[in-house]
């Protein structure tokens, strides 16, 4: 039987399985004539494993208890308890595989305890990665990750061995999950060395999948494609292999090349039935079909309903009730397709109550979302709005996971998660009839999309650390006006809120794909370094014109004028709003309103003008006071990091000691470290950063470049709250003057408004682009100036000295003063 028992154990990890449990029942049998109730309790919990990689669950299970059976009757002893800890690490894997992963972690806790007991590191530190592993497909993957950032000096100095590779490749794996991809990649690579050291195939072959997600993370898709490609060669387990197919084939639909795919995709669809049942196989048909279900794929339908029924029919052989929502879901959105809605109602409406069933709100809110679609199509709005309501209130139930790494749940924020706000949004706007949209619906659709720019820097920062607090407008200030603009496909809709009154809409009949292209031919006309060499073209004509090879800026700001202020300018001039409040949408945040033009004059001209992501984020209205006029002032001038120098940063500083009061960090003076010391030492409610910064969609590449190093977005509001907690006072306003956003990022704003509303600041003043050095000094120069007249609003200060800016000959172009916005309190 030890010949037996040896012998198993090669065909298993060979991947030869039912060999293994051939030899393994012949040695349990053995073992059992010999009366060895210790070693045939050993082999019987093995024999359960390789039952469980055929699929045969309940023989598994048989075995497992069987096991623990014989070891009730064996005196306890360390070899008795080595087993004890073995028979519960089978059972473990037998709960996971039916899905019961709170049971699974508790019997690996049992099991980890007799580990401990006598002395046997690897096995505690085996229970420790399946326990991971068990939070991962939790979903709980920031706990995975403290689990196994705390084994890892344990891997560190094991010998090579097939545990020490699968070890570090959880951690990589996580840390990828995390989005944490250059520290995982090291991971990754060092398990893929452990797994060429011992020559184990299946180890190198699942770390070259998890090099290849991670290349795929990091947007290297022929990288990815090359792992994907090894580790197919490479497994000795078929599951494996299809595994790694289907991730090729779905980095061929992100490139829009699947056709490319075919004769891949005939050989995993003939291979996908050979799969033994299992988990594992489930996992790999749900993630094909989601890539056949997509019509960017041209997939055969019946190919793709045959491959859905038949993971139906497993994953009910296996009682997993998860993936058995997956393929009811996946069904009605391909009967959905073509256009069975009734039939794709029935099959989204099962999905979702078995998805509910098991509390699984990662899939819940995807057919919440697609039954509203269903419903929306067959005419029933308000049954559809309802349906929306319940797929927003799952997001939010699910922030954390959305902030955090739950891949289910943030595998595409603008295509799987933003399009919901925006499709409530339309669903409530449109009018039936001669009917108008109510002001209940009214009021629900501003407030969706403001809950959509909430969702958005949750998303942004990956944490739930965004703090809103409801308010209507009469709240914040009776003197400005508010204005909504919602940019949904077939046209713009406009939302103003004036303080007493009631919601008025406004549509403009224009669609996304025309205000977008318009918005980005504006961006460039005067963002671009170009732009200062048109700075005096003719103000006139209604066409665009091409000048300098660029466009010319003024027939498109007066185009954006149309279509966003003109139609309510007859509520403006009614109101007399002190200030025009927006709460900006897409593409709207990267483009200055300030520039907008009547045809006589810019917008800034006749309003000064705010930004808020969203009312419910304004820290609580509060003006500058006299005594409050205290600065605290970095700035670099010198060249840093690949910046260029900023000569003029100098005067800006010496310009601002003439105003205020307070203290100068320069050049060398300007390290993070004196940087923080400042902030918490003193009291300063005003912070100026004349330095370069840059605003991304990415949060690690949205930061404020100190002497010494880069401040990234989330650490500027840890140190500006932490200085606030040592002080027991905010910082007023944070001035941000020498940063761009991110070139080619059309997001890049959402940057500028995470760094607005982590930091903390009550009100922030920053610039889109890297503005012209000189022009900046003057500008603050002015800015401060006026900041000494206590009477004004912060809106109207900085709308007076760009103003001034506009009114120098010298700076008369707005690539100079209009990229300068205030987001936040404007009082």
């Amino acid at each position: 039987p030890t010949e037996q028992f040896q012998q198993g154990q090669q065909a298993y990890l060979s991947g030869q399985y039912t060999q293994a449990a051939n030899l393994w029942q012949a040695a349990a049998a053995s073992y059992a004539d010999a009366e060895d109730r210790l070693h045939q309790a050993m082999t019987l919990s093995n024999l359960g494993l390789a039952y469980l990689k055929l699929g045969r669950f309940e023989a598994a299970e048989t075995a497992i208890a069987t096991a623990q059976d014989l070891l009730q009757a064996v005196a306890e002893t360390p070899d008795q308890q080595r087993v004890a800890a073995q028979v519960l690490s089978a059972q473990a894997q037998a709960q996971q595989s039916r899905g019961h992963y709170a049971e699974a972690i508790q019997t690996l806790a049992e099991a980890q305890a007799h580990y401990v007991a006598v002395e046997d590191a690897a096995g505690e530190l085996r229970s420790q990665l399946n326990q991971a592993q068990i939070l991962q497909l939790q979903g709980r993957y920031l706990q995975a990750l403290n689990l196994l950032n705390q084994v890892a000096e344990q891997l560190a100095t094991l010998p090579d061995s097939a545990l020490k590779a699968n070890g570090l490749r959880q951690l990589g794996d996580t840390l990828r999950l995390v989005e944490n991809a250059e520290q995982a990649q090291t991971v990754l690579e060092a398990s893929l060395a452990v797994a060429q050291g011992i020559d184990d195939p299946g180890e190198q072959a699942a770390t070259l999948i998890s090099l290849g997600n991670t290349a795929e993370a990091q947007q290297q898709a022929e990288t990815a494609r090359q792992y994907y490609d090894a580790a197919a060669g490479l497994s000795p387990d078929l599951t494996l292999a299809l595994q790694a197919q289907v991730n090729s084939l779905r980095l061929l639909k992100s490139e829009n090349q699947f056709s490319r795919g075919q004769s891949q995709l005939a050989e995993v669809l003939n291979k996908i039935e050979a799969l033994p049942l299992g988990r594992n196989s489930l996992f790999i048909q749900i993630n094909l079909a989601d890539l056949l279900v997509s019509p960017a794929t041209s997939a055969d339908n019946r190919t793709v309903a045959d491959l859905l029924v038949r993971t139906l029919r497993q994953a009910e052989a296996l009682q997993d009730i998860r993936s058995q929502a997956y393929a009811l879901g996946y069904l009605g959105k391909l009967y959905q397709q073509n256009q069975q809605l009734a039939e794709a109602t029935d099959l989204t409406r099962q999905a979702l109550r078995l998805s509910q069933s098991i509390n699984a709100d990662s899939v819940t809110y995807r057919w919440q979302w697609q039954l509203g679609q269903l419903l929306a199509a067959q005419g029933e709005p308000d049954a559809a709005i309802a349906a929306y309501q319940q797929t927003l209130a799952t997001l939010e139930a699910l922030r954390s996971d959305l902030a955090a790494v739950n891949p289910e749940v943030r595998f595409s924020f603008r295509e799987g998660i933003e399009p919901i706000y925006r499709e409530l949004a339309d669903l409530l706007l449109k009018s039936g009839g001669d009917r108008s949209p109510s002001q209940d619906n009214l009021r629900q659709a501003r407030d969706v999309m403001e809950a959509l720019q909430v969702a958005e820097l949750v998303n942004f920062f990956r944490a739930d650390c965004v703090v809103t607090n409801p308010v209507e407008i009469d709240q914040v200030d009776a003197n400005a006006l508010v204005i909504n603009p919602i940019i949904l496909p077939d046209r713009l809709e406009l939302l103003v809120s004036t303080p007493g009154q009631p919601l008025q809409e406004t549509t403009v009949a224009i669609t996304a794909e025309q205000l977008n292209t318009t918005l980005d031919n504006l961006q460039q006309a005067i963002s671009l370094p170009t732009a200062i060499n048109r700075a005096r073209t003719a103000r006139a004509g209604l066409t665009v014109q091409r000048v300098d090879g660029g466009f010319d800026y003024l027939p498109l700001a007066q185009q954006v004028y149309d279509w966003l202020i003109r139609p309510i300018e007859g509520q403006i001039q009614a109101a007399h709003p002190d200030v025009l409040v927006f709460s900006l949408d897409g593409a709207l945040r990267n483009v200055p309103l300030a520039v907008l033009h009547d045809g006589e004059q810019y917008l800034i001209e006749k309003h000064a003008i705010a930004l808020t992501p969203s009312l419910e984020l304004l820290a609580p209205p509060q003006p500058l006071a006299e005594n409050q006029l205290q600065a605290l002032v970095a700035g670099l001038s010198e060249a840093r990091d690949g910046f260029g120098a900023l000569p003029n940063v100098e005067r800006e500083v010496t310009a601002i000691q003439t105003q205020v009061s307070g203290s100068v960090l320069l050049n060398e003076g300007f390290s993070k470290e004196s940087f923080t010391s400042q902030l918490k030492e003193s009291s300063f409610p005003i912070v100026h950063l004349a330095t370069h910064g840059q605003f991304s969609s990415d949060p690690e590449q949205t930061f404020i470049l100190a002497w010494d190093d880069r401040i990234r977005a989330t650490e500027l509001g840890v140190l500006l709250q932490q200085g606030e907690l040592t002080r027991d006072a905010a910082v007023e306003l944070l001035v941000l003057s020498a940063c761009e956003t991110a070139s080619g990022d059309a997001r890049a704003a959402l940057g500028l408004a995470g760094i607005a509303v982590r930091s903390g600041a009550r009100s922030t003043i920053a610039t889109l682009w890297l503005v012209d050095d000189a022009g900046t000094s003057v500008l603050m120069e002015n800015l401060y100036r006026q900041l000494a007249d206590t009477s004004q609003t912060k809106a109207e200060v900085l709308r007076q000295a760009q103003l001034q800016l506009l009114q120098d000959e010298n700076y008369q172009h707005p690539y100079f003063w209009a990229p300068f916005v205030l987001l936040g309190n404007w009082l």
